[in-house]
């Protein structure tokens, strides 16, 4: 049987979903990434049309450990893998059609300040949403000028 090669270049869609299973004794480090691709065209009326395509990708152990530490939603990939058809009877009777794609290697596109500064601001908007400690009427506290500042 022939491998349908798939390469995709997008951007993560969702947290990356890391697991380690084990399996006949043996350890597998495991991730779901999800990557959306979008295209645009003009018809010949030209008019601009334009589709994504959401792709769920599952990676395995170096690439998956690799894909659980670097990748955030929105950082820039190359995805490439292999399509596999999937076919079986659901519970109603009927028979099911899916694929399953599995990544042989991602490439990282954003630059490392892209990164960085991706990971800053989820970190910034993450605390501005986290509820302030309730401070005691009858406590004091002593505050450095800097943080007397940020206050």
């Amino acid at each position: 049987m022939s491998q349908v090669e798939v390469r995709q270049i997008g951007h993560v869609a969702a947290m990356p979903v890391a697991k380690t299973m084990t399996a006949n004794g043996r350890t597998q480090n495991k991730t779901l990434v999800t990557v959306i691709s979008n295209s645009r065209w003009k018809d010949p009326q030209g008019k601009v049309s334009e589709k994504a395509t959401a792709i769920s990708w599952t990676l395995w152990g170096k690439v998956a450990v690799n894909a659980s530490w670097h990748l955030d939603v929105g950082s820039k990939v190359a995805v490439v893998g292999t399509l596999e058809g999937n076919r079986y009877t659901g519970k109603d009777g009927k028979e099911v059609f899916g694929f399953n794609f599995t990544a042989r290697s991602v490439e990282y596109l954003d630059s490392k300040d892209d990164a960085e500064a991706r990971r800053n601001r989820r970190a910034n908007s993450a605390s501005e949403h986290e509820p302030k400690p309730a401070r005691s009427a009858g406590r004091k506290t002593s505050r450095s000028p800097a943080s007397a500042k940020e206050a």
